[in-house]
């Protein structure tokens, strides 16, 4: 038996289990999606249209941490240039690397799930108040070689998967709330008037 045919049933495996892994967690539509349809007009809009390029996200102190804001970054906002934010989204990251093949005969792993995990918070920065906060991960496989370039390059393309997955499920976690938010928004700091001094 090839090696390759040795591989071959671990590596089914894998694709099985990163389809499970990229399927999970999907449990909202596009941020900007349409969530509403005039009857009289049949025009269709979404209540979050208003609010790209208001919604903030925390600065990251890692690269693995630097893939998932910048896809998260895109995906709010688009190339609108974040002014006087509404909202901050703040994160952090953590990365772990699973062995999920490895060679007959050797033992030598030959295939990975790379895997980012997100612990969030929404917070609605008029007040500070949390208003979503939860975790969210995904896993992307990719084949580790001999070869360190080939390695390293496909450990940085599995982060680069695994980085985007993981921000569509987080703002598929988030997007409800936003929603509601723009529907129902705070009420702002109550306005106070001096009185009038008479004359």
């Amino acid at each position: 038996m090839s090696s390759s045919e040795a591989r071959r049933p671990a590596l089914h495996g894998l694709s099985a289990l990163a389809l499970l892994a990229l399927l999970a967690g999907c449990t909202a539509g596009p941020l900007y999606g349409t969530t509403h349809v005039d009857p009289a007009t049949g025009a269709r809009s979404s209540g979050l249209t208003e609010l790209r390029g208001r919604i903030g996200v925390s600065q990251a102190p890692t690269r693995t941490a630097q893939v998932f804001r910048n896809a998260v970054l895109y995906r709010l906002n688009g190339a609108t240039p974040v002014t006087a934010p509404i909202y901050e989204l703040r994160f952090t990251t953590a990365a772990s690397d699973q062995v999920a093949s490895v060679e007959s005969g050797t033992g030598v792993p030959t295939a990975s799930l790379y895997r980012m995990t997100v612990d969030y918070q929404l917070v609605r920065l008029a007040d500070g108040v949390v208003i979503a906060r939860g975790q969210r991960f995904a896993m992307a496989p990719y084949d580790r070689s001999v070869q360190l370039y080939a390695s390293e390059r496909a450990v940085i393309d599995a982060r680069d998967q695994a980085g985007a997955a993981v921000a569509e499920r987080v703002l598929a976690a988030v997007a409800p709330i936003l929603q509601r938010e723009s529907l129902n928004p705070a009420p702002g700091p109550a306005v106070v008037t001096p009185p009038v001094a008479k004359g």
